[in-house]
């Protein structure tokens, strides 16, 4: 296993009653403000509620001022236009102080051969390595092990829990001047530096030899060094910081697997550390890893939930993009039904009045009927379905002609946007003349169930490609008339490949037969269908987004 070897980079307040506070830039943009759904949220009524941002680009990360009413100063001169944040450069936001620092913690190249250490003990098997080692008396093992649960107890926020925990381990161990602590990001484990403490002062500079992560994190060693200097002699991270001595173990999850480091150093005379120190750390770590285990639980639950409020609220943003019905049109029937397979879906539908000056339904002669499906599930399909319910209301006030409706539809999304495409059908119903002008790019074709119950599909040779497929396409125009009692339906492929416990598909053939033996009308089709459905798939997770649409001549 390869040791992390990135740090990501920080902001850090320097002073006032935040200070120490680390706020990490792991994000492609961070927003910095009062407002509490920024990315870094900072306290004081000086700061605007959405500040300043930080966008991370190839060459570094760029800080931007965000129109906020006292401005964002970079070294003390307020910034006009974006800036490139330099490693140590000094950021004002409202009254706080911050410093940029590109690795908090330094990982320092030095020997890549394994290092001598005065003590170690192997923690993923603690036995094998800690039996000739002295052993800190048991009723100081308990005393802290009792100070450390008196602190962390009832601690959930990540940070809190940090806090807490350095404050006791500076009083159970006097020798110990700072520390820090690493954790490994879950997705791309990069170390993120959640806290660095000092007794009293500055921090100074902190470092990490590459030798020294590589028996922490990959294999599992927590490690006491009596005088740095000489035992990573070859490592400058160590030599240059003066170090006499440190603490440094591994933070283990549920499967005892290192996901990040203490480190606890000291290099002001206070003596150095000893066998006993590693031992009492040892025993107090494990107390160490349940609390952080259950912040960093706490903390994405948290994200969870506010996620899942967000995509709650697509949810529901993305039905008011899907047109009611008409409620009525004389002679005429609608009905529809629509269920994303997840928050928010791909697929669309929308009813036009057309012709009418100001468009008012029930004065239009001419309704156009649209259904989409975006090829793909989630976010990236919502925000095309979004585009494209705006862009079908656009081109249907001016232009009455279907063929070239789709077709400007098409231009709109020949660019590849987000690698998708659209299935999609645009039905143009006169209903004084009752025909139907329909014209089919990729999507499945209407289904028409006819007075002495024959059903037919529209022309399938007359069905063009789907949008965003190839520039300039010509799409062709079908007519069909609808007689008294006739039911049409438009329908997406969630419908036809709802799969049931066996994993076999709904298939057109059986909504063939749910649509013939359905009673006469759009809403008695609609239900007949959407309950043969259900009861194939059962109790089967839905696979796709499922949209259907029917209309009937009464």
């Amino acid at each position: 296993m390869a040791t992390p070897q990135s740090i990501v980079p920080t902001l850090q307040i320097r002073s006032g009653p935040f200070a120490g506070q680390i706020f990490t830039l792991d994000r492609d943009v961070t927003i910095i403000g009062r407002n509490p759904e920024c990315d870094v949220v900072l306290q004081p009524k000086s700061v605007s509620r959405r500040h300043a941002a930080v966008v991370r680009k190839s060459e570094g990360f760029l800080l931007r001022d965000m129109g906020s009413t006292r401005g964002t100063f970079v070294e003390g001169q307020k910034i006009s236009q974006p800036v490139m944040l330099r490693d140590g450069q000094t950021v004002q936001i409202g009254e706080l102080l911050l410093t940029f620092t590109s690795r908090l913690v330094q990982i320092q190249e030095g020997d890549d051969q394994q290092s001598t250490v005065y003590a170690a003990i192997d923690l993923r098997n603690p036995g094998s390595s800690a039996k000739n080692l002295p052993a800190v008396r048991p009723e100081v093992k308990l005393r802290a092990l009792l100070l450390m649960i008196q602190e962390l107890s009832g601690a959930l926020v990540l940070s809190e829990v940090l806090e807490r925990m350095f404050r006791s381990l500076f009083e159970l161990f006097p020798r110990a001047e700072r520390g820090f602590v690493l954790l490994k990001d879950p997705v791309s484990g990069t170390l993120v530096p959640e806290s660095v403490r000092s007794r009293s002062g500055p921090t100074g500079e902190l470092s990490i030899s590459k030798t020294l992560l590589h028996r922490v994190l990959d294999e599992g060693h927590a490690i006491l060094s009596k005088d740095v200097a000489a035992e990573f002699a070859e490592s400058p991270s160590v030599s240059e910081s003066q170090i006499r001595s440190l603490l440094c173990v591994p933070l283990l999850d549920q499967d005892r697997r290192p996901v990040g480091l203490i480190q606890i150093d000291t290099r002001d005379g206070r003596g150095r550390f000893d066998e006993e120190d590693l031992d009492l750390l040892v025993a107090v770590a494990s107390q160490i890893n349940v609390a952080v285990q259950n912040a960093r639980l706490h903390r994405a639950l948290v994200r969870q939930r506010e996620m899942e409020q967000e995509l709650q609220f697509a949810r529901q943003v993305m039905s008011a993009l899907l047109t009611e019905r008409p409620a009525s049109v004389a002679g005429y029937e609608f009905w529809t039904y629509y269920e994303p397979a997840r928050h928010v879906g791909g697929d669309y539908y929308g009813f036009f009045p057309i012709g009418a000056c100001p468009p008012v339904p029930g004065e239009a002669n001419v309704w156009a009927v649209a259904i989409g499906d975006v090829v793909g599930k989630g976010m990236p399909a919502a925000l095309l379905t979004a585009k494209l319910s705006a862009e079908v209301r656009l081109f249907l006030q001016g232009d009455p002609d279907p063929a070239r409706v789709v077709g400007q539809l098409n231009h709109q999304f020949d660019d590849g946007l987000l690698d998708l495409y659209i299935t999609f059908l645009l039905v143009m119903i006169d209903v004084r003349g009752h025909r139907l002008r329909i014209v089919n790019a990729g999507h499945p074709s209407p289904m028409i169930r006819r007075q002495d119950g024959r059903l037919e599909e529209v022309d399938r040779s007359v069905s063009g490609l789907p949008l965003g497929i190839m520039p300039g396409f010509s799409y062709e125009v079908a007519e069909i008339d609808l007689e008294p009692g006739e039911t049409v339906i438009l329908y997406t492929d969630g419908v036809t490949d709802a799969m049931g416990p066996s994993g076999e598909r709904f298939c057109e053939s059986r909504l063939r037969s749910a649509f013939s033996a359905a009673a006469t009308g759009a809403s008695a089709t609609g239900e007949a269908i959407v309950r043969a459905v259900q009861r194939f798939v059962a109790d089967r997770p839905q696979f796709d987004d499922i949209t259907l649409v029917c209309l009937a001549r009464e």
